[in-house]
């Protein structure tokens, strides 16, 4: 039998020619149309072509065209960038990961990251979600973030239910803006409905929508656990949390002391029945140019209460957000000095430290704009308007700090408080605007605060007040007394006769009032009511009146002088019956009044204890702040009257459980201690010692009279007014042409008295040795030495040898007995 290369070659191959073909062992014949049946026929391609199927149903294979930014050659597919914009780059420059390309999605502009964009991001519908707002897409979103690809969500609503834990590291989320929703219809048990534990995740335009009207669990919306360091929230909005203690719409739960990196910008916050958003104790967190408004209670909250003071938010950035209609627009830590409950106020273990709150609008929240507590908190730059209306206590800033500053804010509103910062310890409060508050500044019942260069108007009631003791709105004390506080260089408008510019009340100790600026229509009595006795008043101004004239006019039986409380500097025009009285205008409106009490002695074991004023008048009455057992100081809850007058000091007595406190009420506003009045008299004033209340002393131990033209300095020194500089004019005057006048008053001696062995000399430009007048005992000759001319008056008389006189000589010779 031939083989097959033995055989003719075939000339043509038509289907009808027979081939043998093995069947089951035997052997057959086929046509060739029977052996090609169901084989594609010779494909044809042109160069650039790929073969796929473009028409519809099965079939044979089709040409597929390379389209643009796609390229095949040498065998290989590639692509290459499409045309797209990156914001700031500059033309031809290479995108880098972290840059941003604008694409259009959904009908709007969208930015995404460089790397997403031609990375290999799946959308969340390829896993089976559909987005139509009723099926639950929780496993297809679940089963998206565990492929570890960026997950493309669409401008729709996924039903997502919790708890939805996301532990896939680098889990990315890509909605579109003000589109994307995620929306829980239903919760399973109290814990978060979203749960993040990747240690790295991001999320680009996304609604959480925890739909608090089907469930009202109280459970955590979008809860950023401590297992996650890093996190970018972007473009998102965090709404209709529930419950009164879970319902914050995103917390970043406590991680310190590792330091995080969490970024919230661009997002808001609504609706949530706790805080829009709560940073616990987190380092190095930023909430940025974010929305937050309707919360049930905070709109952004940087805090926590970490019973054994361990963990701190600190350095945390809150930066030009808006938030309104909270009950507190941004809140920063808290006062409470224990963190267990019922509290204890004061600024000891503070919860949050290094924080920047900066550029900030906050309008329309209930209680406060801005409340901050902590150390070292800078809150500057932020505009508050419209918060704390109608609350008792509310306040565009309320500052309990240490060691930081409020500066540079701007608040307007007609809350009770502009900034209340009552309470904080070396703190300053400067080059705020505050508008039309009751209180414009409220700094009381702390040490070391400055309160400088704020501009302070249209305040209806004080423009600053500082109390002794402060307390809270269930009158809970802050542990400390008021000491140490400067108010100074200020703006301070008042435009109606019952404003008031500054109040000291209760008596704090060590204050500053120095070149405030009192301007307005206002009454300059009630510039400042300073109820102390360790207050400097010096430099300030009311309408820029560099002097004021103040003349004395009758007073019960005295010739009183009052003058404005700011003044250091005053003028007496007219005085013709003299000065036995010199007091301010609040001390003299608050006569015979309780002004205040001061603390002798704190005491101790003191739960509770009353005050019993005694003394010559009636109807005062106070009560004691207590503190750890000690009594920090008085409020005087009524003045009485007839106590008597200025400088008066009236005994108190303290009972209660405790022992050992002590203290002095004081009738009227008592003179301060080193109180500087300059009085320029532009008439002779005849200033009274005797029977002057308070008492004007001086070095002459009598009355003084201070001429036309001439000036005397007084001081306040231990309750009464001290000259210390004034003319001589009782005892040494002018003629009017250069000549000088030696005398005396109420019928006193002139005397002439050298010390030790000096004596009188009589001179004159002509003769510089001139001649002496001695006194001694016995005879001069050979004993006095004097040049001629002088006279000698020997005490020890007698006829004959009592007055001498030197004749000749210019030693101790030559004196001759006259008589």
């Amino acid at each position: 039998m031939p083989t097959i290369d033995e055989l003719s070659a075939a000339q043509a191959v038509a289907d009808t020619d027979e081939l043998p073909i093995s069947q089951n062992g035997l052997v057959n014949k086929a046509t060739r149309a029977q052996f090609l049946a169901g084989m594609q026929q010779q494909l044809a391609l042109t160069s650039g072509q790929l073969l796929g199927r473009n028409s519809a149903g099965s079939g044979g294979p089709e040409a597929v065209s390379i389209g643009a930014n796609l390229s095949l050659s040498g065998g290989i597919l590639a692509a290459s960038p499409a045309n797209f914009s990156v914001p700031g780059l500059p033309t031809g420059a290479t995108p880098t990961t972290n840059d941003l390309v604008a694409l259009g999605q959904g009908g709007r502009s969208v930015a995404v990251p460089y790397a997403i964009f031609m990375g290999d991001a799946v959308p969340v519908e390829a896993f089976g979600a559909t987005g139509d707002g009723v099926t639950d897409d929780t496993a297809a979103l679940s089963a998206a973030v565990s492929c570890g690809r960026p997950v493309l969500l669409g401008p729709k609503t996924y039903i997502v239910n919790g708890q939805w834990t996301i532990t896939q590291s680098g889990t990315v989320l890509i909605g579109v803006p003000g589109v994307t929703t995620l929306r829980r219809s239903q919760q399973i048990g109290s814990g978060a409905w979203v749960a993040i534990q990747a240690d790295n995740f991001r999320v680009d335009g996304v609604i959480f929508d925890a739909n608090r009207a089907a469930v009202t669990l109280d459970s955590w919306s979008v809860l950023v656990t401590n297992l996650c360091q890093t996190s970018d929230f972007s473009r998102c909005a965090f709404l209709n949390a529930a419950g009164a203690t879970l319902g914050s719409g995103l917390v970043i739960q406590a991680s310190d002391p590792v330091m995080c990196k969490h970024v919230v910008i661009d997002c808001e916050f609504g609706a949530n029945t706790v805080h829009g958003i709560w940073v616990q104790a987190c380092a190095g967190v930023q909430v940025v140019n974010c929305r937050a408004h309707d919360n049930g209670q905070y709109g952004i909250d940087v805090d926590f209460n970490d019973p054994t003071f361990q963990q701190k938010a600190h350095l945390v950035q809150v930066l030009g957000n808006r938030c309104w209609n909270n009950i507190r627009g941004i809140s920063i830590g808290n006062y409470n000095a224990t963190n267990i409950q019922p509290p204890v106020w004061g600024n000891a273990n503070p919860d949050a430290i290094s924080v920047l709150v900066a550029s900030n609008i906050c309008h329309s929240n209930s209680i406060y704009g801005i409340a901050a507590a902590g150390y070292a908190l800078a809150v500057q730059g932020n505009t508050l308007s419209n918060n704390g209306v109608g609350a008792a206590a509310g306040a565009g800033i309320l500052a309990n700090v240490t060691y930081s500053r409020v500066a540079g804010n701007m608040i307007s509103g007609s809350a009770a408080y502009g900034i209340d910062c009552g309470g904080s310890v070396n703190a300053d409060i400067s080059g705020n605007y505050v508008a039309s508050a009751v209180l414009g500044i409220n700094c009381g019942g702390g040490t070391n605060v400055r309160v400088d260069a704020n501009t302070l108007q249209d305040c209806s009631g004080w423009a600053v007040v500082a109390n002794n003791v402060e307390t809270d709105g269930q009158g809970n004390n802050f542990g400390l007394a008021c000491s140490s506080l400067a108010i100074t260089g200020n703006w301070i408008g008042m435009s109606s006769m019952t404003a008031g510019g500054v109040l000291l009340r209760d008596g704090p100790q060590n204050v500053m009032i120095g070149r405030n600026s009192f301007v307005g229509s206002g009454n300059v009595a009630n510039c400042l009511w300073a109820n102390t006795d360790t207050v400097i008043i010096e430099g300030n101004r009311f309408n820029f009146i560099g002097r004021f004239i103040c003349n004395p006019e009758v007073s019960g039986t005295l010739q009183q002088m009052v003058f404005p409380d700011i003044a250091d500097e005053v003028m007496i025009t007219a005085a013709p019956s003299g000065v036995q009285s010199m007091v301010s205008n609040y001390q003299a409106q608050s006569a015979g009044e309780i002004s205040f009490i001061k603390i002798i002695a704190g005491g101790t074991g003191y739960n509770t204890a009353n005050i019993a004023i005694q003394g010559s008048g009636n109807g005062a009455a106070a009560s004691a702040m207590i503190s750890n057992g000690t009594i920090l100081g008085v409020v005087v809850t009524a003045p009485g009257s007839g106590y008597g007058p200025i400088g008066t000091t009236v005994t108190v007595s303290i009972t209660g459980d405790g022992t050992g406190a002590a203290a002095t009420a004081f009738a009227g506003a008592p003179l301060p201690e080193e109180r500087r009045l300059l009085v320029r008299c532009n008439t002779t004033v005849h200033f009274a010692r005797s029977g002057s209340i308070p008492l004007q002393e001086n070095w002459t131990l009598t009355d003084i009279d201070v001429p036309a033209n001439g000036d005397v300095d007084w001081t306040g020194t231990w309750g009464t007014w001290r000259a210390g500089r004034f003319p001589a004019f009782d005892y040494l005057g002018a003629d009017g042409t250069g000549g000088a006048i030696l005398r005396s008053i109420e019928n006193g001696d002139v005397a002439l008295h050298p010390n030790g062995t000096g004596h009188v000399r009589l001179t004159s430009d002509a003769e510089a040795t001139g001649c002496i007048s001695v006194l001694g005992r016995g005879t001069p000759e050979g004993v006095v030495t004097a040049p001629p001319g002088s006279d000698y008056r020997n005490l020890n008389g007698g006829a004959g040898s009592t007055w001498w006189v030197k004749l000749s000589g210019t030693d101790n010779g030559g004196w001759s007995a006259i008589a």
